[in-house]
């Protein structure tokens, strides 16, 4: 007698089951899917009756095993790439449901961990492979095969920071094992070529800085204080050190009666209002086409800057201003503004025009916002009166 005769008998008296994948005739220990009549075959209801007396530790050991086999498959040479890929997501449900049971052994349960992480591996889904390798080696710190999983891992993602430390802590956990010589290396050659470029960048960046930084020291040691830029004249958004070392400013002369405005495009840091004054309103200017009045002369004109216009920047967003760019750390352009109420409210403050511009942008309220701007109105007039009351 054939010693398997028996046992192709005992098939022969299995019902015949219709399952819903392709594993016919398979034993119940290998499913993918669950058939229709499961209940019906004896071999799959005896499973079914030990699985329900094992210990949780069991259990969660058969759905190791379970898991391993699937990836073991997947793994071997008759699996095509659409079977592969619906064995490892087979064998990462095994692993998890393996963990679900929660057996309290925490060897075990790295283990799963690590195993898991593997098919994750294999998957590319790295970022989940990474997490699983952390709780494999949290449970278990000597888990090597979990340290070296999440070494590949944390390479695929490119944190070569977290890869040499795996690395690092793989070789202590295993002083003989060779497998991270490779991953050290090149984690330790791309840190090193990212440090190279953040050096690089840096330098470009400190030259680029470089001029901002030296007019930004020179308006600081001058006592001048500047908000969030909000005024610029086309090209003309700065002031611009001279040779000698002193500063040339372009400057904004506004007539709200009119709505009209000036530019000096080169007012020098030492040069007084009323210089600027002679030259604007002066008996040889002609007078101002829309002051239709006159009211603009020479010796009724008052210049008014706004006081506290906002809040100043620190000496690192003034360089960036200077640079062109928003100030870091500036959420909103309100959180730079004036402030209505207190002691620090913005309101008009007259220029003694004997004063130099140095002087006046130097007085402990003013803040240049962006570039100076003054407000000239007439002396005497309707107009003066409203706007010294509104102010503005």
């Amino acid at each position: 007698m054939v010693a398997h005769d028996s046992d192709d008998d005992e098939d022969e008296k299995r019902p015949k089951l219709k399952l819903v994948d392709d594993n016919k005739g398979l034993h119940p220990l290998f499913w993918d899917a669950m058939p229709e009549g499961a209940e019906d075959d004896p071999t799959y209801v005896a499973l079914k009756a030990v699985e329900d007396e094992l210990t949780p530790e069991e259990k969660a050991e058969s759905f190791k095993t379970q898991g391993n086999n699937k990836l073991r498959l997947a793994q071997s040479d008759k699996a095509d790439p659409a079977a592969r890929r619906t064995l490892l997501r087979d064998a990462v449900q095994f692993y998890t449901t393996g963990l679900d049971v929660k057996s309290g052994r925490a060897s075990l349960n790295s283990v799963l961990h690590a195993n898991r992480a593997q098919v994750h591996l294999l998957l590319g889904n790295y970022r989940k492979a990474l997490e699983d390798t952390t709780a494999a080696t949290a449970l278990d710190p000597s888990n090597v095969k979990a340290i070296f999983r999440g070494a590949r891992a944390a390479s695929k993602l490119g944190l070569w920071d977290q890869c040499l430390q795996l690395c690092e802590q793989g070789r202590a956990a295993d002083a003989s094992s060779k497998d991270f010589d490779a991953m050290a290396q090149e984690a330790s050659s791309k840190i090193a070529e990212r440090r190279q470029q953040e050096e690089r960048i840096a330098a470009q960046a400190e030259a680029e800085a470089a001029p901002a930084r030296t007019l930004v020291d020179a308006l600081l040691a001058r006592g001048c204080k500047m908000t969030r830029p909000q005024i610029s004249l086309g090209e003309l958004n700065k002031p611009l050190l001279q040779a000698d070392g002193s500063l040339v400013w372009p400057v904004l002369l506004m007539y709200p009666e009119s709505g009209q405005q000036d530019i000096v495009q080169a007012f020098g840091e030492e040069d007084t209002f009323d210089e600027h004054l002679d030259m604007m309103f002066g008996p040889e200017t002609p007078p101002l086409q829309w002051d239709e009045a006159g009211a603009y002369g020479r010796d009724r004109v008052e210049v008014y800057y706004l006081a506290h216009a906002g809040v100043p920047l620190n000496k690192a967003q003034l360089v960036q201003a200077m640079q062109g760019r928003w100030p870091q750390g500036v959420a909103d352009a309100r959180d730079l503004g004036p402030e209505r109420y207190g002691s620090r409210a913005a309101r008009m403050r007259r220029v003694d025009p004997r004063h130099s511009l140095r002087q006046v942008l130097a007085a402990e309220d003013h803040v240049v916002a962006g570039l100076p701007l003054f407000w000239v109105v007439a002396k005497g007039t309707p107009y003066r009166k409203r706007f010294l009351e509104s102010g503005q």
